[in-house]
């Protein structure tokens, strides 16, 4: 098995070294952000049926997201005040390599097993549109597919942009899949 740390050490570097120069920042009293730029705190949500270790965000860690679980915030990340169509961000994540999806409760079926493999990826994604900077969403979909909300509802609103409902490994059709990822 492949050891991925590597690549995921140098965004880690970044965004303590990034949290570091914001800490400075903000002793500075005349600091202040950009006018483009507004504060947000980053979040996930696991439907996929891979547990995710670890996730970044343009380098910014947001930590670990299990299967059908998500929703906790970190600190911090920065979006553009206003959406656009070419925003985009990178997200890397690593996640659990099991392959044999979730049991009816929802468990993976690899509980148990002494060494789970594992899987790094990354992708370069847009941002899906947004009228008010909040809370950056990272939603990790099944074929290792991710879209990005920025929203200050949960997912399971019915006003939430996604439409997807509760957190857990969906058991979408093909074509319900397909549906999605035209959105």
């Amino acid at each position: 098995m492949k050891n991925h740390s590597k690549t995921l050490k140098p965004a880690w570097l970044r965004c303590l070294i990034w949290m570091g120069a914001m800490a400075l920042a903000a002793c500075d009293s005349n600091f202040t952000p950009p006018d483009n730029m507004a504060g947000s705190s980053l979040s996930a949500y696991n439907f996929s049926a891979e547990g995710i270790q670890e996730y970044f965000v343009d380098g910014a860690w947001g930590g670990g997201v299990g299967i059908g679980s998500g929703g906790g915030q970190v600190c911090c990340v920065s979006i553009p005040r206003k959406w656009h169509d070419k925003l985009q961000v990178t997200v890397e994540w690593r996640r659990s390599d099991c392959g044999r999806g979730v049991d009816s409760d929802g468990n993976s079926k690899c509980v148990g097993e002494p060494r789970r493999p594992q899987k790094s990826l990354k992708k370069t994604v847009p941002i899906e549109p947004y009228s008010d900077p909040d809370t950056v969403q990272v939603f990790f979909l099944p074929h290792d597919e991710i879209r990005v909300y920025v929203s200050d509802m949960a997912p399971w609103h019915s006003d939430h942009p996604s439409k997807l409902g509760d957190v857990g490994p969906h058991p979408f059709t093909e074509e319900e899949f397909q549906r999605l990822m035209k959105k």
